[in-house]
């Protein structure tokens, strides 16, 4: 690590920072406790019923895999500028990366925990972020361009709600190839005549954008790799929730189509970032959606939905608590790199290995 960053003040945690946290899990708990007032005679009778506790387990096995699926895109993807990096080291970062961003509100993310652990790998930090940034792309372009397959096959049976709705998903399937394009053809750069300046946010833009086409442009092969399994992720995902449906509500007329119609763009809200994969907002969001296709209560199924997430979690949590040491080191080094990107000055010095 350079002098001037190791002398650097470290930053220091916000109050402010802290209260809008608290206000964005009042916030989502707010929210989840409005849905279960309004839905609290449905769930009474879910309670009165005894569940299929075989499609509960099925829906838990396939929704981890998926969530493995995404660490594997993500091996994929960093090999191409560390041909070193292991499995291992994905897993491990990948469990760990999974309870920070859902089980600790508030805390850095987890994307910014894996980037800290391949700087100390002497991996450049441009780099590093391009690697979380594009694998973020391309884990957000699988989901629509599920929903846009799914549409393809449904548009003759869909109603006019759901056919604007599939409509708005092929826009956002090409505006996001039309994106990488320009990512890869370094537009931005030439249209604008942007050139990585150091310590500006629209530099430290500029240079992870560059980094990302430089990197990844000669190797198109690996970013198709990763949408595809992207895609059969949120497929798997797509899945579980459809099974949780049925575990709700065994007469459920809704059909597996149906679900891979609306699912990808319920799934997609939880990208807000709201606390706990934003609790209760997604909630509302699938009662809307998949009421158009005759679901019973789409926000049960997501509760139901978000067992699985947690069960994913608890095996996240025992990872990082056998590995606290460790952890605590990475945090240290993703806040400094948090601190970086706000101030727009992600340097490219290689670190002192913790």
């Amino acid at each position: 690590m350079s002098t001037s960053h190791a002398t650097a003040e470290k930053p220091k945690k916000s109050g402010a920072g802290t209260i809008v946290n608290l206000a964005l899990i009042a916030l989502a708990f707010g929210l989840l406790a409005l849905i279960v007032y309004q839905k609290r005679e449905m769930i009474r009778d879910v309670f009165t019923r005894k569940p299929d506790y075989r499609l509960l387990l099925a829906g838990i096995a396939i929704f981890q895999l998926s969530v493995m699926l995404t660490f594997v895109r993500w091996y994929a993807l960093v090999r191409v500028i560390e041909p070193k990096f292991t499995l291992r080291s994905t897993f491990l970062l990948g469990f760990i990366g999974y309870v920070f961003n859902l089980v600790i509100p508030g805390a850095v993310g987890g994307d910014l925990i894996k980037a800290a652990y391949l700087v100390q790998m002497h991996i450049k930090k441009t780099q590093a972020v391009a690697s979380m940034v594009i694998d973020r792309i391309l884990g957000l372009m699988g989901l629509f361009v599920l929903a846009s397959v799914a549409g393809v096959v449904a548009w003759g049976m869909a109603t006019p709600v759901v056919q604007r709705l599939i409509v708005a998903a092929w826009v956002a399937t090409g505006a996001g190839f039309v994106l990488l394009a320009c990512i890869f053809g370094q537009v931005f750069t030439r249209v604008f005549g942007l050139k990585p300046a150091p310590h500006s946010k629209l530099g430290t833009i500029t240079a992870e954008l560059n980094t990302m086409a430089s990197t990844y442009r000669s190797r198109l092969d690996v970013v198709g790799l990763s949408l595809g399994l992207s895609t059969l992720g949120h497929s798997m995902n797509v899945f579980a929730f459809y099974l949780m449906g049925k575990m709700l509500f065994p007469a459920m007329t809704t059909t597996l189509g149906q679900h891979f119609l609306m699912g990808p763009l319920t799934l997609f809200t939880m990208a807000v970032p709201l606390p706990f994969g934003a609790l209760g907002l997604s909630e509302g969001v699938a009662d809307q959606l998949l009421g158009l296709v005759g679901h019973p209560s789409g926000a049960l199924a997501m509760m139901a939905f978000r067992i699985l997430m947690f069960c994913c979690g608890l095996t996240g949590a025992l990872v990082y608590l056998a590995n606290l040491r460790q952890v605590r080191g990475l945090t240290a080094a993703a806040h400094e790199i948090e601190h970086d990107l706000i101030e727009g000055d992600l340097a490219d010095e290689v670190p002192a290995t913790v």
